[in-house]
């Protein structure tokens, strides 16, 4: 119902008589103004209407409800920054341990200033030597001379207790003078062969190797036997 309205015309030069509500009626007719009229006494109070849906949260309520949930976050934030931090603590206070990706291979650091890759692939100790030379490397060496380093590095790679793998140290210069691939000889404290070994089988094992035993001990081989993988060693 309309209370005061502008009557609108329906059609051209017919006049029109339209109900206002509150039981005022105007009358309107082309290019007249529009005419207001008095208002009428007020009607009975009409029956209460249902109750209406609930409305949008208010912006106070939205912004308290936002606040707190940053402020869970920022809770649980902290604590996992604590926890980095205790994770990072810990880390530190072992030797430091690292792993790098380099042409696509994945080298691992014990923390004694290298990194070793092993080549997963039968091979003979020349074969082994090359293939760690297009890598930039050598066979291991300061690795190996090192049973806490082996330890470490067994840890970064199990399969050096699952196969055997050859290691740059050789007695090709004369029998029982073993000598390192960087031309250093090896020490008595760096030995850390298997029992019996070396025996030089046949008198023709001149080449060693780690083999698949948790001690991660030595031995002796033919340095043509092609069934040993490579454990190649590089400067980080």
């Amino acid at each position: 119902m309309f209370s005061l309205k502008v009557c609108v015309v329906f059609i051209i030069s017919l006049h029109a008589t339209v109900l206002a509500g509150d039981n005022t009626y105007l009358t309107c007719s082309e290019g007249a103004p529009p005419l207001k009229a008095d208002r009428g006494p007020p009607g009975p109070a009409g029956p209460t209407g249902p109750k209406g849906p609930k409305g949008d949260t208010g912006a106070t309520t939205e912004l308290e409800n936002t606040v707190h949930d940053l402020e869970e976050r920022l809770e649980k934030a902290e604590r996992d920054i604590v926890l980095m931090t205790k994770t990072i603590n810990e880390i530190n206070s072992h030797t430091c341990q690292r792993m790098e990706v380099i042409d696509g291979k994945v080298w691992y650091g014990p923390g004694n200033g290298y990194l070793y890759l092993i080549i997963v692939s039968d091979m003979t100790y020349d074969d082994a030597r090359s293939k760690c030379s297009k890598y930039g490397a050598t066979l291991a060496v300061h690795g190996p001379q090192n049973r806490d380093i082996m330890k470490i590095l067994h840890k970064q790679l199990p399969v050096i207790t699952q196969e055997d793998y050859w290691i740059g140290l050789t007695d090709k210069q004369g029998e029982g003078r073993y000598v390192w691939a960087d031309g250093s000889s090896l020490k008595s404290s760096e030995a850390n062969w298997y029992p019996g070994e070396p025996n030089d089988a046949g008198n023709a094992e001149d080449c060693v190797g780690g083999n698949y035993l948790d001690s991660l001990q030595w031995n002796d081989y033919k340095c043509s036997d092609g069934r040993l993988y490579a454990l190649c060693e590089r400067q980080e």
